[in-house]
């Protein structure tokens, strides 16, 4: 497996795919609660991104984000929401998901209005079912 949206593309495919499963109010209920968030709280989380990656890995963080944004806006079309708040929050998460535990408790900041609908996001997980032998490869870009 290449890596393709930053450290954690696995985990960031898992995302991908649910996001058009989410349901209208799930999608209401997710834009509510970025708005609530405190945006400088965010940008701190996007510091802290772009100091703790490689200008490669932060390519590769935002073009999972963009996939991501486009998935949600997808989303919202299907179910007639226009909340560019959802779409924001996907971004994050998505950013969040790619880059993992080298966030630390920026981390759940960044996905908290999705893990609300999606709990499997609550917690950081690295791509630990990947096979041992493909690891190291994964993680130098190799595949």
């Amino acid at each position: 497996m290449s890596v393709v949206f930053g450290p954690n593309s696995r985990r960031v495919l898992q995302f991908l795919t649910h996001i058009e499963d989410l349901s209208p109010e799930e999608i209401d209920r997710v834009a509510d609660l970025w708005k609530q968030t405190s945006s400088q709280t965010r940008a701190e989380g996007w510091a802290v991104v772009h100091h703790t990656t490689t200008p490669e890995e932060r390519y590769r963080i935002l073009v999972a984000a963009s996939v991501a944004r486009r998935a949600a806006l997808d989303a919202a079309q299907n179910h007639k929401k226009h909340d560019w708040a959802f779409w924001a929050a996907v971004w994050d998460a998505a950013t969040a998901v790619a880059v993992c535990d080298r966030i630390g408790s920026h981390y759940n900041v960044l996905v908290a209005p999705l893990a609300a609908v999606m709990p499997s996001l609550a917690h950081c997980r690295r791509d630990e079912l990947e096979p041992r032998e493909l690891q190291g490869a994964v993680l130098k870009g190799g595949g």
